[in-house]
């Protein structure tokens, strides 16, 4: 056969033969691994890996070959490298090996922005023009968060996030119809640099105008109205309208609530604010078991009244009845008055065996008022409380009356209320008060008490958690002061590895409460299983002591293990620990079940 007949056929045998090919990319990381994400070729073959009998042209092969290098310039252009040198080579066929295609990158220096410039349109301007400081603060926080700030290097995904997090921002702030009237990017290749300019059409400002409640049968529209943080004719903040939301929602009055504006430029100057609310039943009882270490078995009922009589007051009635702890308490908290504050009105009886079987019953009466706020409430209140101790011969260890005035404060600055990983929580109480009918003398006393809670994530992901709390008491040596509004520690809350409120001052055998106490914790927690990040093993230790003066205090430590079970009605835990100078274990828990 002549020789040209056998290259022909060779040629053709070649042509009906499978292609089998491979792409390289070289280029520095991580460009590397985004080109072979992204780029057509790299498609291609990882669909020939996945099936076999996946078949490509040489003619398909050349046009994605002849694209590859715009298709690598727009990811590297969005990526901030506009002056990249692009090129492709295809290696011959050899027979018996794959066609090597090698995209070679030589992506050069990042474009960072030079220059970025803001033009405002509409009310925003005018206000702007005159003055305004409200405008002018929202303009400079324009500028401070814009996400592309000179010196950035520029990204297609930033420029996007940029404007939509830009005009998010203006909109929220008294301008919800604000739009970009234009914005534009100015490449220089050769500098590597970018100027960025952006006109914003603001439209008009609106203002808050009257506020209609819908879905009311039972409740009273006060109780929504007085906690509303604006009123008619203040500029509109998309972030006030979320946090009456959030505010109506704490409530516990209603099972949906949805809140409304109708953005009408022509009713700018008094946009209606819609409030669509249904209410959750009037009553609800619940029933429950439990069983803790520090109190035993118990049985519980729980009775509330979302508005009692229709005087807009929240009614709970509870009682537990236990092996070691019973209680009746109710509980009077008015629906929320201007200034979200609520009147206050609660009374308790109790009965708490300890461990060394003395027996503390006490009543209290307390009225007073709560000013809610989103990071820090305050309390105030007068209390008459009485308290008396009993050995289990019935020898009367302690008892007295009191009545007293408190001032406390609670702060809350934490990622999540009920299941807290990070930030902190804060409570202080001071009391001043006078003793009635005492075992030894009366007189007046002063009582300040703080406890500070700290969470802090920290690598690997370990979980901190820091607790420390003191307490004083001030009276004349010989006053008696109710036991209730002593210290005692130990227990599941305090210093675990002790029994419940066994550390504290020895009267005739018995433990009573002391003047003064102080405990710290340290507890770090981790995952147990990867696959189940809501049950974590800790490990932890506790120290305090409460006794009758500050000098007083031997601080006693213990330490363990624990469980924790991060559930959708809080923390759950189950602790072993062992007391420094007892040496035993105990276990600590507390689980309760609602029927």
């Amino acid at each position: 056969m002549p020789e040209t007949q056998t290259g022909a056929a060779a040629t053709a045998r070649r042509r009906a033969s499978a292609l089998v090919w491979q792409l390289k990319v070289d280029a520095p990381a991580p460009l590397d691994e985004l080109l072979t994400e992204y780029l057509e070729l790299a498609r291609f073959q990882r669909e020939r890996a996945d099936n076999d009998k996946l078949r490509i042209s040489r003619n398909e092969l050349r046009r994605l070959v002849i694209s590859a290098p715009d298709e690598a310039r727009g990811l590297l252009e969005a990526e901030g490298y506009f002056g990249a040198q692009i090129s492709t080579r295809v290696d011959d066929e050899v027979e018996g090996k794959p066609v090597v295609v090698t995209l070679k990158v030589d992506p050069g220096q990042r474009t960072r922005i030079s220059k970025v410039q803001m033009i405002y349109e509409g009310a925003f301007d005018v206000a702007l023009s005159d003055g305004d400081a409200r405008a002018q603060a929202l303009a400079d926080g324009l500028m401070r968060d814009w996400g592309l700030p000179v010196g950035e290097v520029f990204r297609q995904g930033l420029w996007s996030s940029a404007k939509n997090a830009a005009l998010a921002q203006l909109r929220a702030k008294g301008y919800p119809t604000a739009s970009w009237s234009g914005t534009s990017v100015t490449v220089d290749a050769t500098e590597r640099t970018a100027k960025i300019f952006l006109v914003a059409d603001s439209g008009p400002a609106f203002a808050f105008g009257d506020i209609r409640v819908e879905g009311l049968t039972r409740q009273p529209a006060s109780a929504v109205l007085d906690l509303a943080p604006f009123k008619k004719g203040d500029p509109y903040e998309e972030k006030l309208v979320l946090d009456w939301q959030e505010r109506i929602q704490k409530l516990n009055l209603f099972e949906n609530i949805f809140v409304a504006t109708d953005f009408d430029p022509t009713q700018a100057d008094a946009t209606p604010v819609v409030v669509q609310l249904r209410e959750l039943p009037l009553q609800a009882a619940t029933v429950g078991v439990g069983v803790s270490s520090d109190t035993g078995p118990r049985v519980s009922g729980e009775h509330l009244h979302r508005n009692l009589w229709g005087l807009g007051w929240q009614a709970k009635t509870a009682l537990q009845i236990g092996k070691r702890e019973s209680r009746g308490q109710v509980d009077l908290t008015s629906h929320p008055l201007p200034g979200r504050v609520r009147g206050l009105l609660s009374g308790q009886a109790s009965r708490l065996l300890d461990s060394d079987d003395a027996q503390t019953t006490s009543q209290r009466v307390r009225v007073g008022r709560l000013q809610e706020g989103d990071v820090r409430e305050r309390t105030q209140y007068l209390e008459y409380q009485h308290a008396r101790v009993s050995s289990a011969n019935d020898v009367v260890v302690s008892n007295a009356s009191a009545l007293s005035g408190t001032a406390q404060w609670i702060w809350r600055h934490v990622d999540n209320q009920l299941l807290p990983t990070q930030g902190y929580t804060g409570l202080a109480e001071l009391t001043l008060g006078q003793t009635y009918s005492a075992l030894d003398s009366t007189g007046t006393f002063t009582r300040a008490y703080g406890r500070i809670t700290a969470y802090r994530p920290l690598p690997l992901n370990w979980h901190l958690t820091a607790r420390a709390e003191a307490g004083q008491v001030s009276a004349g040596e010989d006053v008696s002061v109710p036991d209730t509004l002593l210290f005692r520690a130990g227990g599941d809350d305090s210093v675990r590895g002790y029994a419940y409120r066994s550390l504290g001052v020895k009267r005739e055998g018995v433990t009573i409460g002391g003047r003064a106490m102080a405990t710290a914790s340290v507890e770090l927690a981790h995952p147990i299983l990867q696959s189940m990040p809501s049950l974590l093993g800790a490990v932890f230790v506790d120290a305090g002591d409460a006794a009758e003066r500050m000098g007083d205090l031997r601080p006693k430590v213990g330490y363990g293990v624990g469980v924790r079970w991060r559930s959708p009605v809080g923390m759950l835990r189950l602790d072993l620990a062992r007391g420094s100078d007892t040496g035993q274990w105990r276990m600590h828990f507390s689980v309760g079940v609602s029927l």
